[in-house]
């Protein structure tokens, strides 16, 4: 019989939890404002990778791509780059400017120690890195420019398409 009590107790007392879980569920557990399906979306982000080797021969250049994600345009850059060492740092910030204009600055360094950790390239090795980034910006931005060590790479204007775009860093859409 105590048993019974027992068990009868706890079935009413799941059932008033989950009575009160389940009315009060959604406002409990709610995603913050900006999320999608439970995960949310920045409207300024930045995320960079590279990659270091050499080749004989090098081919530079690279793509841009843009892609409509909710209320933001999710933006990726891909280039190559020669240089001289056989090792380079690199670091990308990304700045807004007035009215909707947003600087992707990717500035190369030298990194001496690792460099000398692996010595000269051989005669027929050109180092090269490649960097891809990826930035979210608001979906109404008007452009994004990509500078690389000072020199501007790439402007990419919002045409305001609900389509995913990509190019050659250096041709049009």
């Amino acid at each position: 019989m105590t048993s019974r009590r027992v068990l009868v107790g706890t079935l009413s007392l799941g059932l008033v939890v989950g009575l009160v879980v389940g009315s009060a569920g959604s406002s409990l557990f709610e995603s913050p404002a900006g999320a999608r399906n439970g995960v949310e979306i920045p409207s300024e982000s930045l995320v960079t990778a590279t990659g270091t080797g050499c080749s004989a021969t090098v081919d530079t250049g690279g793509w841009v791509g843009q892609q409509p994600i909710h209320d933001v345009m999710a933006v990726s850059f891909n280039d190559t780059i020669a240089h001289e060492a056989t090792v380079i740092d690199v670091n990308a910030t990304l700045e807004s400017g007035a009215d909707g204009n947003y600087f992707l600055r990717i500035e190369t360094s030298l990194d001496r120690a690792a460099s000398a950790k692996k010595g000269s390239p051989p005669d027929d090795c050109q180092p090269r890195t490649t960097i891809d980034a990826a930035v979210t910006v608001p979906r109404d931005y008007d452009t994004i420019t990509v500078v690389i060590d000072g020199e501007t790479v790439t402007t990419i204007e919002n045409d305001g398409s609900s389509f995913a775009r990509y190019r050659p860093v250096n041709g049009t859409a």
